[in-house]
């Protein structure tokens, strides 16, 4: 299996080399910005799956005028969250947003501890009752090097050097060794990414389309002594103007799937909660998890006053362990609505979903697609 990782990771990477060399003789249109620019937003807030919780965003742009961009995150709950997100971009990813660039750069370094995360087995007819609750914490480095080729078409490669732990496991439950059994690992991957985008914003899309594909890769090659696999992402988005120039009409459609020797439970397929990749509003954290997942979001997003906006959703996700055992009958659905408050730089996002399994109160940053 590793000969098979070693000679498509070779192949993918001639590929993107090819794509370089071609390139070095295209016309290129660097992206140009003079002005700078500071968002700050303060958090108070309440989560279904982390409580009450406070800190604050802010980002920091242009400020060396060199299109440069700081972003970072303070934050804490009282379900025991911490999380601390610093991502240095350069240039900013709305500066270079349908422009041509030689080289961009995105440096991310990530601490995230959830005191009380949620585990209830694998595949999607997993019970509610069989929840299993344990601490989980990450600490991470990536950093990515990316090229526009076209004011549209752009490729990017990443690599993630991650620490992950589980512990104190919940004692007594169905789950307890086999999340005890993960304890602490280090584990890098790699991963591959091309995109076409004829959006308008990275921030705040209103029209045109983004598709992306990317690879993940880990082996021992690659510096993980403890996963073997190869995971597959498509991302497919939407963006279409209704009734003038600010509400927007939004799809996205995310197929994912990983396979292996040795896969972390860590790295599956997760759907639940209010997060970018696995959002269902309606459910809670990691509700549904496995080898492969279908994700489906549709939201109509409006404006209200000013800087607040308003947002009506549909979420549609089903896991599975391989594709010929996908059962659309264990598909999951909810509904839902939410608010934005629109800064330049990012947005703050407020959704409530509804489910058969109950409600889910989420309060993030950015659009989920």
């Amino acid at each position: 299996m590793l000969g098979k990782f070693h000679g498509y990771l070779v192949f993918v990477l001639f590929v993107l080399l090819t794509l370089f060399v071609f390139s070095l003789h295209a016309e290129t249109a660097e992206p140009k910005y003079s002005g700078k620019s500071l968002s700050v937003f303060p958090i108070l807030m309440y989560d279904t799956d982390i409580g009450f919780g406070y800190g604050a965003k802010a980002k920091f742009v242009n400020y060396l005028s060199a299109k440069e961009s700081f972003d970072l995150t303070l934050f804490a709950s009282t379900k025991g969250e911490r999380l601390l997100d610093f991502i240095f971009s350069i240039p900013d990813i709305e500066i270079r947003q349908g422009h041509v660039y030689a080289l961009s750069l995105d440096f991310n370094a990530k601490y995230n501890k959830i005191l009380t995360d949620n585990y209830y087995g694998m595949g999607p007819d997993s019970r509610e009752e069989d929840l299993t609750n344990f601490t989980y914490e990450k600490k991470e480095l990536k950093l990515t090097l990316g090229r526009g080729f076209t004011s549209t078409f752009v490729c990017e490669v990443s690599y993630y050097l991650r620490n992950i732990r589980y512990y104190n496991v919940e004692d007594n439950k169905i789950h307890t060794e086999t999340l005890k059994s993960v304890r602490e690992q280090f584990s890098p991957f790699l991963s591959l990414l091309v995109r076409y985008d004829t959006s308008d914003s990275q921030i705040h899309p209103t029209r045109g389309m983004r598709l992306e594909f990317q690879n993940d890769l880990a082996n021992g090659f690659l510096g993980n002594k403890n996963a073997s696999y190869a995971r597959f992402i498509l991302d497919l988005r939407k963006y279409l103007l209704l009734f003038g120039q600010k509400d927007v009409l939004a799809f996205r459609l995310r197929f994912q799937k990983i396979s292996g020797d040795d896969i972390p439970l860590f790295e599956l397929s997760v759907l639940g909660g209010g997060s970018t990749e696995n959002a269902m509003r309606g459910y809670k954290m990691n509700r549904f998890q496995d080898k492969g997942k279908i994700l489906m979001n549709g939201e109509y997003r409006f404006p209200i006053w000013k800087r607040l906006g308003g947002n009506i959703f549909v979420d549609y996700g089903l896991v599975w362990p391989y594709l010929k055992r996908m059962n659309f009958q264990n598909s999951a659905v909810d509904i839902g609505w939410g608010l934005r408050y629109y800064l330049e730089n990012f947005l703050a996002r407020f959704d409530m979903g509804f489910s058969k399994e109950g409600l889910g109160i989420y309060f993030q940053f950015n659009h989920i697609f």
